[in-house]
């Protein structure tokens, strides 16, 4: 069975078997990353009776357009959530915002949760390509008994911001987070984002620094001819400019198994090892770098936490994404997936999303040694991709926790002798994972 024959969860059991039994890359610390326990983490933190509080708060997600010019490479939306050889513009046409309809329908959502805030965040597309209808939709919300508690964010490629700070300032000063799209320094960025340019993207983002001083999320997808020491550098560079003060990547979702896995393993344990001795190095100096789900790990280490639930929770219909005036699970699984669980005026229950994390049965997570930070990662890549690719991305995980708990007791030594705590790590940083795809 190929990856192209697997673009749905109808996997055969004994395909999955063989791979499931075939062995993964031997690293020289870890030996075996297919092994379930080639990475463990300890039941009980390093700090143990040291512990954080997390935010509780619920996430809409608003798909405000589907347009986008930016072609990026294995674009999530044109890859997997909407499959089409078709033109995007005509694939993406339905998903254009109608504002009363969705500011009705994220007040409808937030009254079954009188308890929390809500972040809405707008969602594309490039949602800047639509900025009037993101600010018609905060009108309305500013006016409404949601006005007290709810925030605001956007997702963006970053080049539109000056037209839209010229337009809609008072938009602009209201975001709560720009999650920005960059994906290393101007040669690699312009690789995998072609309809996009960097210096662009730097120069919106001085503008926007210029009237706003909240937080602007450098995100990166790794794709496989991609260097993560190249984003990290890029990050440093804008964070000490000022530009951005928080950083996230992940390893994008798609059918294709990697090409020369065993290679990009390689490089990318030595890449992030680099990363780390950054890290640490700062932290001996008291200074955390803000990069979130790092210090999210960091503290699932230290408290002994476990996740209990997939790194977006879509199974605890907590979070909502609003496409084309109906409710999903997930925006970035295709609809048939997902489901529809509400639209327009509605008598609202809720659904049962259990079958949307069934496939961490045949990965066996609840065995593996980084499930508690992991969680299952994402349905998107297991349901949507390959099963090669899937078991690849368990092996990177466990890689990734490894590398970074090898250097957890130094991390500590750090924080304590600087007097931070785990609930500064939180409130500095790691929190700002919740709104990212969580783990990487």
């Amino acid at each position: 069975m190929s990856a192209s024959d697997t673009s749905t969860f109808a996997f055969n059991p004994r395909y999955l078997l063989h791979l499931r039994k075939a062995p993964g890359v031997i690293h020289p610390r870890f030996d075996d990353l297919a092994r379930l326990d080639a990475v463990c983490m300890p039941a009980v933190g390093v700090h143990s009776g040291k512990d954080f509080t997390e935010n509780e708060d619920i996430i809409i997600n608003l798909t405000v357009t589907g347009r986008c010019y930016a072609r990026c490479e294995g674009c999530i939306n044109s890859a997997i959530t909407f499959a089409s050889d078709a033109p995007r513009s005509v694939t993406m046409a339905h998903l254009e915002s109608d504002p009363e309809r969705d500011a009705a329908l994220i007040s409808q959502l937030a009254r079954h949760h009188p308890d929390c805030e809500v972040t809405l965040a707008f969602y594309g597309g490039e949602p800047f390509l639509a900025a009037n209808k993101m600010e018609q939709v905060r009108l309305i919300l500013s006016g409404s008994e949601l006005k007290t508690r709810v925030r605001y964010m956007v997702y963006t490629n970053g080049e539109l911001l000056i037209r839209a700070l010229a337009r809609y300032p008072a938009l602009m000063s209201n975001m709560w987070l720009y999650s920005v799209s960059i994906d290393g320094d101007k040669e690699q960025h312009r690789r995998v984002r072609p309809g996009t340019d960097l210096a662009r993207i730097i120069t919106n983002l001085r503008k926007l620094r210029s009237d706003y001083q909240g937080n602007v999320l450098f995100w990166s997808t790794l794709r496989e001819q991609q260097s993560l020491l190249n984003c990290f550098n890029q990050f440093v560079e804008l964070y000490e400019e000022g530009l951005a003060n928080h950083f996230f990547w992940h390893w994008a979702d798609t059918r294709e198994p990697y090409k020369d896995f065993p290679a990009y393993v390689e490089r990318y344990g030595q890449e992030l090892e680099e990363v780390m001795e950054t890290y640490v190095a700062k932290v001996m100096h008291g200074e955390v770098l803000p990069i979130a789900h790092l210090n999210e790990l960091v503290l699932y280490l230290a408290a002994g936490r476990e996740r209990g639930h997939t790194a977006c929770a879509v199974e605890l219909a907590r979070n909502y994404d609003i496409m084309g005036g109906k409710v999903y699970a997930c925006s970035d699984l295709p609809p048939s997936l997902a489901g529809c669980i509400a639209e327009g005026d509605y008598d609202y229950t809720e659904p049962d999303l259990s079958h949307l994390v069934k496939y961490k049965d045949w990965l066996r997570c609840s065995e593996c040694g980084v499930h508690p930070y992991c969680g299952g990662r994402c349905p998107v890549q297991a349901l949507c991709g390959s099963p090669e690719r899937t078991l690849q991305i368990c092996q990177l995980m466990r890689l990734h926790v490894g590398i970074v708990q090898e250097r957890i007791v130094d991390i500590l030594t750090g924080l304590t002798r600087n007097g931070i705590s785990l609930q500064d790590v939180y409130d500095r940083s790691a929190h700002i994972a919740r709104y990212t795809d969580v783990v990487p």
